[in-house]
């Protein structure tokens, strides 16, 4: 039988194999308790700094140990704690307060992820906060504050940085007055939509706190700027970031300066202190000022009350002892 002449010859080819090894591509190491957070965080509502300050307390339990959440047991929340409290040449490497911060942040995490149901337990439930002295209010005197003020007329954007100190002499923390927009000021009230733990609230302002935002408001829309409502309160003047936003690093700054000229050792946040403690002070119904400074906490606001208190105790001490002189035999009528 004779072959097809159309089909060509079958031929064997030789294919040699590649021994090379295969380049094998190594992905980056996560640690998967990490992501747990990102996710705690993302499901609150926080500020940025308050964020920060959560992620840094859970760093500590992550730098202990590599456990799994769902792994860690009542004991070693125990042992975790004595690491936090441990000294070191002599002495103690975190406060009390340091220390009661970081596991109360570990007791709200444990308590996210059980309700979440990635833990089916809670091994922060046992473990002992521990006690803290009663803070006291960190005051500025009368005269403090007037050396700062002073101060503050002399610096170079003298309107900017008087309002600006105007609204901190009102209670209003750093990072809240950084968050202020021209349309949270209504010419006689400053209305605090961002602030930490989301306590919002409105603030009356006294006479010459709103004639020093109005001065300094003035003074921008004569360097020709329009100011809407979402425009920033306060706005940088520098070269690089000339009307944006300050920031809360723009006062930590100008706090800076006014110690080197002043003398004092002082932070934004006394001001808030000194104005809580002289409306109480001064006879204003505490359960009031909690309603402007918007503390969320009695015991927390219980700092400003103390001074207070101990005004009055001392005068009904002396009334007292005034009333039993009269009494007496002898005495006067």
């Amino acid at each position: 039988m004779q072959r097809d002449q159309g089909v060509p010859q079958p031929r064997l080819l030789h294919i040699e194999a590649d021994y090379s090894p295969a380049v094998s591509k190594t992905e980056p190491w996560v640690d998967l308790r990490s992501i747990r957070i990102d996710e705690y965080l993302q499901a609150r509502s926080l500020a940025v700094k308050t964020q920060k300050a959560y992620r840094q307390d859970l760093q500590h339990f992550l730098r202990w140990t590599d456990k799994a959440w769902s792994a860690v047991t009542a004991r070693q929340i125990a042992q975790f704690k004595t690491h936090l409290v441990r000294k070191e040449e002599g002495q103690r490497v975190l406060s009390d307060a340091t220390v009661k911060r970081i596991l109360g942040t570990m007791k709200a995490f444990y308590g996210w992820l059980w309700r979440c149901g990635y833990v089916d337990r809670d091994p922060t439930i046992e473990v002992q906060l521990p006690k803290l002295a009663e803070p006291e209010a960190d005051n500025l005197s009368d005269e403090q504050v007037e050396k700062i003020l002073a101060a503050v007329a002399g610096t170079k954007l003298c309107d900017r940085n008087l309002a600006l100190f105007a609204v901190l002499q009102h209670g209003i923390r750093a990072e809240a007055a950084t968050l202020l927009n021209v349309g949270d000021f209504d010419g006689q009230r400053l209305w605090v939509r961002q602030d930490k733990g989301g306590s919002k609230g409105v603030v009356p302002l006294d006479e010459e706190g709103v004639q020093k935002i109005q001065a300094y408001l003035g003074w921008r829309m004569s360097q020709g700027e329009v100011l809407l409502p979402e425009s920033p309160l306060f706005v940088s003047a520098s070269r690089r970031n000339r009307g944006a936003r300050i920031g809360y690093d723009t006062i930590d700054k100008l706090v800076c300066q006014l110690r080197d000229i002043t003398g004092i050792d002082f932070h934004a946040h006394q001001f808030r202190h000194t104005y809580a403690t002289n409306l109480v002070l001064d006879g204003m119904n505490p359960y009031h000022v909690m309603t402007l400074t918007r503390h969320k906490s009695v015991q927390s606001f219980r700092r400003y009350t103390k001074a207070a208190d101990q005004q009055a105790a001392e005068a009904a001490f002396y009334e007292t002892k005034r009333r039993k002189r009269k009494t007496e035999p002898g005495s006067e009528q």
